[in-house]
Parts: C-alpha cells; structure tokens; sequence
C-alpha cells in the first residue's frame, strides 16, 4: 500500500474506475513453464491475436516471471518457446543431477547461476526493466531484511528506482531457487526466488492494481495459467513428521500449498466470475522443477490449450489494454526514494 495515500490516485498513474483492467498471472515452475509458454503459443496461432494485447498487466513469479519479462520485451509467446526450450537444456543439464554429485550439492547450489545469466543475456539483451512495453510486476525475496521485494515497471510516479535494472538482474533474482542457484545480487540486496512466498503472483497483481493504479475491484479479471498441476498421494508417513520423510516432498508440497491458497484468496477478491485459473492436470512425478520433457511439455499444451482458447475468446477477448507510457526515470538517484511497507504487494520499489 502506498506510504502517501494521494499516490495511489495520482492522475498520470491510470485513469481511475476503468470498466475493465485484465490481468494475466503466470505461476513459478522452473523448466515445467514451458508448458505455460506453449499454452500462450497455441492461443495466439488458433485465434489470431496478440496475448499482451489483452492484458493491462502481467505478474510472473520465478520462470514465470522469466515469461512475463519476455512478453514485456516484445517477444512473441512462439519465440520465447524456442529461447525456453534451449534455456532448460543448458540450465538443467543430466550431469548435474547425477548422484555422485551428491556431496557438491549438497554444500552448494544444484545448477550454476552463471549459465542461466549467460543463457538470459541471449534471450533478454540489454534491457532496462523500464523499456518493457507492458506492466509489469515480478516477485522475489530478500533473504538479508527477511522481506518481500517485488520488482516493478515505472507504472506509478513513486516507482521510479526498478526501471533502471536491468531485465537480466530481475530475472536472476526472481528465478534463484534456494538449492537450485545461489541468491542473486542485485541493487546491493541479497535475493532469492519469489516462489518462496508467491509461486502464484496472483493476489500480488491484484493488491498492485488496487493500491498503486487505483483499480476498483470489481473492474479486475484475472487469468492465472499454471506450469502443471500434478496431484500426488502422500503417504501416511508423512503425518508423523521428520526429516528423513519430508526432505523429498516438502518443497513441492509447499509450493503447491502456497498457490492453491493464493488461488483461493484471489477468487475471493475479485469473485469466481472474474477469475480463470488454467491448468494441465497430470499424475505426480511425471515433471519436476529440473526435469521434464519439452516434448512431453508441447505435447500437453497442445491438448490443453483447445479447452483455453474458447474460454479466452469468452471472457478476455473483448478487452483490449489500456495504453501505457512509462513514467519518466529521474538521471540520477533520488535519497527521498525509499521502499514502501515491505509487506504490501503495492510498495514502492
């Protein structure tokens, strides 16, 4: 929420009350977003549309917000698709799953944090989170103050710090998974993945439109796509605790925990009727973070997306985005730009 009350309503943000502000939620999911890319794919080649051309701002969290970034640079879902494949291949490498690997990993992180920036380079360039063409608002975590960070495009006249990082450093920041990749550093911070608290940037976009573009609730629509809902059974052993029976589970357990009650808050804000959550429903194991098929991947969006394409003919469509035009970027540091109440999905940044 804004520490200046009056910011929220400032007239160069947005115009207040529009009859419709749309946004689209693409969850956490490291190599298994692949499926979400595709899923955007098949819907822009069967309706002949634009997706970014329907959506006022887009949230994405970890490989989720890799996509969002993406979008917002101009790339078309189909060509993040041939960029995505190529990133898990080199990113998620067999040999460093290996099991003789095991000690390495188990002092270090899983993948190196230096392929993925390089492989990002290629994708994202030198871009400055401000040149991105659409809002845009990213999740990560600061492990040094313990808090939330959410990194934001230049869409209200208090954000006027984020747009002058770089895409890449974003990225890295919202996609370092605990294991998988050392924190990343940026701005000074030391941060990790923002699926830690928000794999389903959801409510983050929703408390964002809210409290910094003035959008009343009942003008939000959300689409939510997932990267694969694998429904597991786990075993009454877990019910007793220890380490040695949740070591394995409890990431995934977690992760899904904290997106389906992210799913639930939101559909509570802004009602059913204005929320859409997409997914691939699959038996569990079949795709893990690190490990899974991009054919298998196309194979599923492909199937998947002909239920997604009338529903987004019936409920998005229609709407087309407000115009955004970011706000300027003061040339110099400003000392009176301090981050807002950390625990607030709309603080300044």
């Amino acid at each position: 929420m804004p520490s200046d009350p009056s910011d929220a309503s400032d007239s160069s943000a947005l115009p207040r009350c529009p009859e419709r502000f749309q946004v689209l939620a693409l969850d956490g999911g490291g190599a298994k977003a692949l499926f979400t890319a595709h899923v955007l794919a098949r819907l822009e080649a069967d309706l002949g549309v634009r997706t970014i051309d329907h959506f006022d701002l887009i949230a994405g969290t970890s490989a989720g917000g890799i996509l969002a970034l993406g979008l917002g640079a101009g790339l078309s879902p189909a060509e993040i698709v041939m960029h995505y494949t190529g990133l898990g291949q080199r990113v998620f490498p067999r040999s460093r799953r290996a099991p003789w690997r095991l000690g390495s990993r188990a002092l270090g992180p899983t993948y190196s944090g230096a392929v993925l920036r390089e492989v990002l380079n290629e994708v994202l360039g030198q871009r400055k989170l401000g040149e991105s063409a659409k809002r845009l608002v990213i999740p990560s975590w600061d492990v040094q103050r313990a808090e939330v960070h959410i990194f934001k495009t230049p869409h209200h006249p208090r954000l006027r710090r984020d747009g002058k990082i770089s895409m890449v450093d974003v990225a890295m920041a919202t996609t370092a998974a605990p294991t998988f990749f050392e924190a990343a550093h940026v701005d000074g911070q030391r941060l990790v993945d923002g699926g830690v608290w928000a794999n389903n940037p959801s409510v983050v976009a929703i408390g964002e439109a809210v409290s910094m573009l003035g959008v009343d609730l009942e003008a939000i629509r959300v689409l939510n796509i997932g990267t694969i809902d694998q429904r597991t059974n786990h075993a009454e052993r877990l019910d007793t605790g220890g380490w040695l029976n949740w070591a394995k589970p409890a990431a995934n357990f977690m992760i899904t925990a904290a997106s389906r009650g992210a799913q639930g808050t939101a559909t509570h804000l802004v009602g059913r009727e204005d929320f859409v959550r997409f997914d691939a429903v699959v038996p569990g194991n079949v795709f893990t973070l690190d490990r899974a098929s991009p054919k298998a991947l196309a194979g599923l969006a492909a199937g998947q997306s002909r239920v997604l394409s009338p529903l987004f003919t019936e409920r998005f469509a229609e709407h087309t985005a407000s115009p955004y035009t970011p706000n300027p970027l003061p040339s110099t540091p400003d000392a009176s730009d301090e981050p807002g109440n950390p625990t607030t999905p709309g603080g300044a940044s």
